[in-house]
């Protein structure tokens, strides 16, 4: 199995795809060109930069990255950068106290697929309805749903839950850590606290972007 040279993170701006510091350009222009085909559809149009890392490079492989982006994808390049000229990190969601513990009443309708499996790095999941993974989802792995998204185990990887828009959409796991979070077109990361409660967390948005609550069997009180 190939290793994986570049990653894909959403952000307020559009994307970034991030070339990783320990691969081979060659392979980083190859694979980009194979997940871009991929996931076409699904950037669109949307703005998007490279980030490549800690490395150098020359005009020739700054031109080659652009002719994989226009080749390969409808997205429009709107810069290349080192690490150095990286923006300031999304905002952490904040995560509620005990005391105001998120409770959860009623049901969605709606097609749903289930997973019955750890999604490992670079595998990803596109599903018009709501995603249910028993297992983990690892860093490197990443979830798109049109519905809700629901980890029985620990998520880690990219969820994008209400894809198309849908700020009621949610996203539940029993260890919720992931690497960028995303309810329609709110986007945020985990909470910066170093352990995580040993509970189902339950992350939608308000007014404050997204939060982050406990899940109680309490239901309608």
């Amino acid at each position: 199995m190939s290793k994986q040279t570049v990653e894909f993170k959403g952000n307020r701006d559009g994307v970034t795809i991030y070339c990783l510091d320990h691969a081979e350009f060659s392979d980083i222009l190859s694979d980009l060109a194979k997940r871009l085909k991929k996931r076409a559809a699904f950037f669109g149009e949307a703005p998007v930069r490279i980030d490549v890392g800690q490395r150098e490079i020359t005009e020739a492989e700054k031109q080659a990255l652009c002719d994989v982006i226009k080749q390969n994808s409808r997205l429009h390049l709107t810069a290349i950068q080192s690490a150095a000229e990286r923006p300031p990190a999304v905002a952490a969601a904040r995560r509620q106290g005990e005391t105001d513990d998120l409770r959860l009443d009623g049901f969605k309708e709606g097609r749903a697929i289930v997973i019955k499996r750890t999604l490992r790095s670079g595998q990803y999941v596109r599903f018009p309805g709501h995603v249910i993974v028993l297992g983990d989802v690892n860093p490197g792995a990443e979830i798109v749903a049109d519905g809700d998204i629901f980890v029985f185990g620990t998520l880690r990887g990219i969820a994008h839950a209400g894809v198309n828009g849908d700020r009621g959409a949610s996203v539940v796991a029993l260890r919720l850590a992931p690497t960028q979070l995303r309810i329609a077109d709110i986007i945020s990361r985990a909470p910066d606290d170093s352990e995580l409660p040993e509970q189902p967390e339950y992350a939608y948005v308000s007014d404050l972007g997204i939060m982050i609550a406990a899940v109680t069997t309490k239901l309608g009180s």
